[in-house]
């Protein structure tokens, strides 16, 4: 039997999609534990799923799909209804599936097109995580594992997201495919690297490193060293 949760205040930010997932895992008389058993697609964990229907963030497209189709509900109203939310609420996640390197709310970010430099590419990244809904590096890596798109260690990872080192071109490529970003869209994100690592001159990626570790800038704005250390351990 589904366990009752408090009811989503009207006040939260996605009130009505939470509402219908509520009613939905009601109708189908499922705790979460069994909603995650039914799903083969990764990242829908009890836990994940739990939040989904919190109604206090914006789940990401995915989860909201199999959220659906594990109560037997249409997946095609799934996607309406996660749109309809994204697109009222103006959401980072939203634009993030729009376009690469998009701004969360209350900040102006740097176009892609305009990443030349290390600062600008971690800065990048760091947001395309954050509007992606910060999944953690042990999530990333298993997208990355399960979505064949190459090989993303999470050790090497926090240390590129904590501005410790340069990303290589593939880790890039698999890191943004595991953010959302759709293979059309890669060819900006490489176009990107180059321009970043090309930036540092001949020795290209060491002599970029020393410029990523000053970004102190950056790692405070998106919450510090102390989540760059929790990420790393997650």
């Amino acid at each position: 039997m589904a366990r009752r949760k408090n009811a989503v205040p009207p006040a939260a930010p996605h009130h009505e999609l939470a509402h219908w997932l509520r009613a939905l895992r009601a109708e189908a008389g499922l705790t979460y534990r069994q909603m995650a058993g039914r799903i083969t697609r990764s990242g829908c964990s009890p836990a994940t799923l739990s939040r989904a229907d919190s109604g206090s963030a914006l789940p990401r497209l995915g989860v909201v799909e199999a959220y659906a189709a594990a109560c037997g509900a249409s997946v095609r109203e799934a996607r309406q209804r996660w749109e309809r939310a994204a697109a009222g609420a103006g959401t980072a996640a939203a634009r993030a599936e729009r376009r690469p390197g998009a701004a969360p709310p209350g900040g102006r970010a740097r176009r892609l097109e305009l990443v030349y430099e290390p600062a600008h590419l971690l800065e990048a990244m760091l947001r395309l995580r954050l509007a992606a809904g910060q999944p953690s590096l042990r999530e990333l890596q298993e997208r990355a594992r399960t979505g064949g798109f190459g090989v993303l260690p999470r050790s090497t990872l926090a240390d590129v997201l904590a501005g410790l080192r340069m990303p290589s071109e593939p880790l890039l490529v698999t890191y943004v495919r595991c953010c959302g970003i759709p293979g059309d869209r890669i060819a900006a994100w490489r176009a990107a690297w180059f321009r970043a690592v090309g930036c540092c001159g001949p020795a290209a990626v060491p002599a970029a490193v020393p410029r990523v570790r000053s970004l102190e800038r950056h790692r405070n704005r998106y919450g510090g060293q102390g989540a760059a250390a929790a990420a790393a351990s997650a």
